[in-house]
């Protein structure tokens, strides 16, 4: 999972990053165009720890996510509208986009614009992603029409009426993760890696004078969730940064004081799988034990794949245990003993907290 962190300059958004992924890059002044910060950050997930306690592996391999942050939309980005090659480039690879928005009043960090408007500042990002999708697919109608004129083939048609869907959405001012689009029409566009079809998490960035209205603030910003795959959430990120640099006791003691249930990294971990539709399954063998993502609906031979390409192409069957169950019996033995280890073919869909053994066929 890829996750780009975006927004204007001065809103916190490279304070988010080093949260995440616990970075230190440089904040502050953070606009030049093209720098991009990249971090890979592992998941903190207790049920992994837990199952290499009763099963004991070499080593533990939690699941990741990788953050890409990349310098501010400006007001001359949005009045020209035109990101940099480089801003683009590495957006247009991630799976989802975390909106830094700024609620925080600090003098000594003005706001490019003036003043903290925070709805302003959505639409300022979110009309520059439209530009700059309509950009793409204006560029690729010409091609298209241009090809269809000689060749007349059926599949150009198909992605002429679709683009042409995309540009009037896009000239409307709208997201294209608005769009209703089937399997097909989704695969067709797949490769363009549109800005504004991505999925969306609204990321409110409150000061720690806030932290008291953090629900109120963020029933006001439930509106935002009307728009198919978006989602909010509050978070006070220069605390956050700060908790982040704690060791776990220290930080557990200070965010009891302050009220605070759950790190700005679980929260945002949890929605951000919510947002994406994914869940984590694990697999536990002497030699590793490991957590993995996974798309909900996806199947056995789906997971097989992940692990090793081999598994889904020889996949026999998957012995499977829901990672709870499997504690509970502190074995796989009297798992079977006590008929809680299941034998799932083929078709079998993952589940949250699944713990896989994957049988296949050897390879030659």
């Amino acid at each position: 999972m890829k996750i780009g962190i975006v927004g204007r300059p001065q809103v916190g958004k490279t304070t988010v990053f080093n949260t995440l992924a616990e970075s230190n890059a440089e904040i502050g002044g953070y606009t030049t165009r093209g720098q991009v910060n990249l971090s890979t950050a592992h998941i903190p997930d207790e049920r992994l720890e837990k199952l290499s306690e009763i099963l004991p592996s070499e080593k533990m391999t939690p699941a990741t996510i990788d953050y890409v942050d990349v310098a501010g939309v400006t007001k001359s980005d949005v009045e020209q509208a035109e990101l940099d090659s480089g801003t683009l480039a590495a957006l247009r690879t991630v799976d989802a986009l975390a909106h830094v928005v700024r609620l925080f009043e600090d003098a000594s960090v003005p706001h490019v614009d003036g003043s903290v408007d925070a709805a302003r500042d959505i639409q300022s990002v979110s009309l520059e992603f439209a530009f700059a999708d309509l950009q793409i697919v204006e560029g690729r109608l010409t091609r298209l029409r241009k090809q269809y004129q000689s060749q007349k083939l059926p599949e150009q048609q198909s992605e002429i009426r679709l683009l042409e869907v995309c540009q009037q959405t896009l000239e409307e001012g709208k997201p294209l993760r608005l769009l209703n689009l089937s399997a097909n029409e989704e695969k067709l566009i797949r490769g363009y890696g549109f800005l504004t079809q991505k999925p969306l998490l609204l990321v409110c960035n409150i000061s720690e004078t806030q932290l008291e209205a953090a629900e109120d603030i963020l029933e006001d910003f439930r509106e935002y969730e009307a728009t198919p795959q978006t989602a909010v959430i509050v978070l006070a990120a220069q605390l956050e940064m700060e908790l982040s640099q704690l060791d776990t006791a220290d930080a557990e003691v200070f965010m009891e004081e302050l009220g605070l249930r759950e790190s700005a990294l679980e929260r945002f971990i949890q929605t951000s799988y919510q947002l994406l539709g994914l869940l984590t399954f694990f697999t536990i063998n002497a030699t590793e034990s490991r957590a993995w993502t996974l798309p909900k609906g996806q199947t056995a031979v789906d997971a097989a794949g992940r692990i090793h390409t081999d598994f889904a192409n020889a996949f026999i069957r998957s012995e499977t245990i829901n990672w709870s169950d499997l504690i509970a019996c502190n074995s796989y033995p009297e798992a079977r003993n006590r008929g809680l280890l299941r034998s799932e073919g083929k078709t079998y869909q993952v589940q949250e907290g699944d713990v896989l053994l994957i049988l296949a066929n050897p390879t030659n």
